[in-house]
Order: structure tokens, then C-alpha cells, then sequence
């Protein structure tokens, strides 16, 4: 076998696996540019949203992140998914001027109990 082509061939197995820790790395950069944008928006979302705090994001394969929300003990958990719903489209909006994406990314939310958030 030509040496050049092997070399060439050693070279894009390395870089493909490089390529997926920067494809890695830049999804983790997302979730927290997105984590951050996303408690900003709830702390000015005013009543309804205003008490609640997104522990962490976690992005799927090509679904929508998952936005994992810290419910009030003094909260239903019903109560606050429709609240996130109801203000979704904004929070969105404001994730989309926050981060530099080509397009912003659908969010889905996943009710964490904090001190016993309950469900009616």
C-alpha cells in the first residue's frame, strides 16, 4: 500500500474522533448557555414562573433539550408543567437571543421535586 494513503487514512480515523468531542463539548456549551438564558427569562417571567429554576439541560439525539425544573414544595407539579407550557413559546424566544445558533433549539421540561413538589 501507498504510505501516503495510509497515513491519510490514520489521520481521519483520528480526527473523527475528535470531531465528536468537539461535537460533544459544543452540545454541554449549548445546554448552559440555554440553562442560563432559561432562569434569567423564568426570573423576570413574573408570577407563575417567577419561583422556579432549571437544575440542569441535557440535550437528546436531535429531539428537543430536556430542561430539567426544580418544582416548589409548595407547588403542584401539573401547575407548574402548565406554566412552563403556557410560557414556553417566550422562553424560547429568549433562548433563541441568547445563544448564537442558526436556529433555537425546542425545549421540553421534566418536573424535579424540590422539598416535595406534590400533583393534584
Amino acid at each position: 500500500m501507498d504510505q501516503i494513503f495510509v497515513d491519510a487514512l490514520a489521520a481521519a480515523g483520528g480526527s473523527s474522533a475528535s470531531r465528536e468531542r468537539q461535537g460533544e463539548r459544543k452540545a454541554r456549551q449549548l445546554c448552559r448557555q440555554v440553562q442560563r438564558a432559561v432562569n434569567l427569562a423564568l426570573a423576570d417571567g413574573g408570577a407563575g414562573v417567577d419561583d422556579l429554576f432549571v437544575e440542569s439541560v441535557t440535550a437528546g439525539q436531535g429531539g428537543p433539550l430536556l430542561l430539567h425544573v426544580i418544582v416548589p414544595a409548595d407547588r403542584a407539579v401539573s401547575e407548574v408543567l402548565a406554566a412552563l407550557q403556557r410560557d414556553a413559546p417566550r422562553l424560547r424566544c429568549d433562548v433563541a437571543r441568547a445563544i448564537m445558533r442558526k436556529r433555537a433549539p425546542e425545549l421540553a421540561f421534566v418536573p424535579v421535586p424540590g422539598g416535595g413538589g406534590h400533583d393534584e
